[in-house]
């Protein structure tokens, strides 16, 4: 080891005596200094970096909005396919409850005569009690023979409770919300009011029944101011049922005009007219079919050999 002339060790400029080609490689060879180039932002550059944001947002909204309507579209013709259903179905509905209206007032009319015949006999005419009999009509495809059906509402009342009615366009929910109206507010307030009127009168009847057959009032056990009593029950039946077929041809009506995809005013106020005289009340027809009953009552009653069978 050596030291210079200031006393330092010098191996490592023996290093470099000994290996003077290494030496010169290095000072021959340049260093390299390597930079990331920068871009030029111009103006340009910017506002197109933008609307190419600003155009793919718009494609995105629009695509979400597209998807959103197609939706709701889907869902209008759901609801309103549901709504046309349900008027198919209180269409059958409505025409058995209009049927079963002209057989009650028809009943009701036998036995308010079989009470006037009472009263002007003193009781002596002994006449039986009147039964109510339903002709037999089809509901769903089948054979019905029981009393008056309700009307359904589950489509509407759903889809007003869970805003679904605002999919539908102005003219067609007006036209439902008044055909509900009738239904809800008129018809059904007065099918209600018949539906207590007959039961009044069936607790009356009861007081004058067997047990065995509480249904078949025996007239001849009423006094005559039994009979005048059960003979203003009657009348009120009549009159009851008479109101609550009075607003069912405007249900009914107006149910038709939408079955037919008619929802302006006039054209319902056309179809509740026509269902007005389509279904009135044929006073005369009844009273025909009263007459027809009471012949058959009477021949069966003046037949002996028809007793002895029994």
């Amino acid at each position: 080891m050596q030291l210079g002339s200031d006393g330092v060790e010098t191996a490592e400029l023996r290093a470099d005596q000994d290996h003077p080609e290494t030496n010169a490689v290095e000072e021959e060879t340049p260093m390299l200094d390597v930079h990331v180039p920068h871009e030029t932002h111009t103006w340009k550059d910017f506002w197109i970096h933008l609307g190419t944001i600003t155009a793919g947002l718009l494609i995105a909204i629009s695509l979400e909005q597209s998807v959103e309507k197609l939706h709701h579209l889907r869902q209008r013709h759901e609801l309103e396919a549901a709504l046309r259903a349900e008027c198919d179905v209180n269409k059958e509905r409505a025409e058995i409850d209009l049927a079963r209206y002209d057989e009650d007032m028809t009943w009701l009319l036998g036995l308010h005569e079989d009470i006037g015949r009472m009263l002007a006999t003193g009781g002596k005419a002994n006449l039986p009690y009147r039964e109510l009999h339903y002709r037999p009509m089809y509901l769903h495809g089948a054979p019905y023979k029981d009393t008056s059906v309700a009307l359904m509402t589950a489509v509407w009342d759903t889809a007003n409770a869970d805003d679904r009615l605002a999919l539908l366009p102005d003219d067609v929910v007006h036209a439902y919300s008044l055909l509900y109206h009738l239904r809800g507010e008129h018809f059904e307030v007065y099918r209600l009011l018949a539906h207590d009127a007959l039961l009044r009168q069936a607790a009356f009847e009861l007081m004058f029944a067997d047990i065995a057959t509480p249904r078949t009032p025996v007239l001849a056990r009423m006094s005559a101011t039994d009979l005048k009593q059960y003979d203003a029950l009657v009348a009120q039946s009549f009159t009851a049922d008479r109101q609550a077929k009075v607003w069912l041809r405007f249900v009914y009506g107006s149910n038709e005009a939408i079955r037919q995809g008619r929802y302006d005013f006039a054209s319902i106020q056309r179809s509740t007219d026509e269902a007005q005289a389509a279904f009135a009340d044929d006073y005369g027809k009844m009273a025909q079919e009263v007459a027809a009953q009471d012949a058959a009552r009477d021949m069966t009653a003046a037949t002996p050999a028809a007793k002895g069978l029994r």
